[in-house]
């Protein structure tokens, strides 16, 4: 009789032995994917993998904790976080009015890398020409930032400027507006 309890353990662990093998696998693809959007389906397979596991080996309350927690508590942080990664704050002064043919041109530009475009009005009275004393004002953390102004888009980051000059919209030479990151070269008249 024990012989047969323990062959029926035996074969359901050699049953869960190729699943248990993936965990590995999904665990080192998490930590070397660059992309967030991977790295969130990765998580989510692990966690829902861990939780089969543990209903096989009888610990359904230690599966549905991974279930809920684990897998669908993480997924909906990690999504609201990768959401804010993805949007970009333009602010631009009271005075500046932003046409709809501008709005829409900025729109495209960055749809092409996958960005959201919010708009945020400042009053740019006390420092007009200082981008990154109105970029230290903003209370809006986590998201890239650019200014637009009559003279052009300042763009915080420079790496975002490369990519968005890689961009086939870019490429077209029809864009409204001048993008740098410092204020030399807007003053100098250099396109970055």
């Amino acid at each position: 009789m024990t012989f047969l309890i323990l062959g029926s353990q035996v074969r359901a662990s050699l049953l869960l032995l190729p699943i248990e093998l993936i965990l590995p696998v999904l665990g080192v693809l998490l930590i070397k994917t660059e992309s967030p959007i991977r790295g969130l389906v990765y998580r989510s397979f692990l966690g829902s993998i861990a939780a089969l596991i543990y209903a096989a080996v009888g610990a359904p309350d230690v599966a549905l904790t991974e279930v809920l927690v684990g897998t669908l508590l993480s997924a909906i942080l990690y999504i609201i976080t990768i959401r804010a990664c993805y949007t970009v704050l333009i602010i631009y002064p009271e005075n500046f009015e932003i046409t709809e043919v501008l709005s829409n041109e900025i729109a495209i530009l960055f749809n092409e890398l996958h960005l959201q475009v919010k708009y945020l009005r400042r009053d740019f009275e006390k420092h007009s020409t200082n981008y990154e004393e109105i970029l230290s004002e903003t209370t809006l953390s986590g998201s890239p930032h650019a200014v637009l102004d009559s003279r052009g888009m300042f763009i915080e980051s420079s790496i975002l400027l490369q990519n968005l000059k890689t961009t086939k919209y870019f490429e077209k030479k029809s864009f409204l507006v001048q993008l740098f990151t410092t204020t030399d070269n807007i003053m100098t008249g250099e396109q970055s």
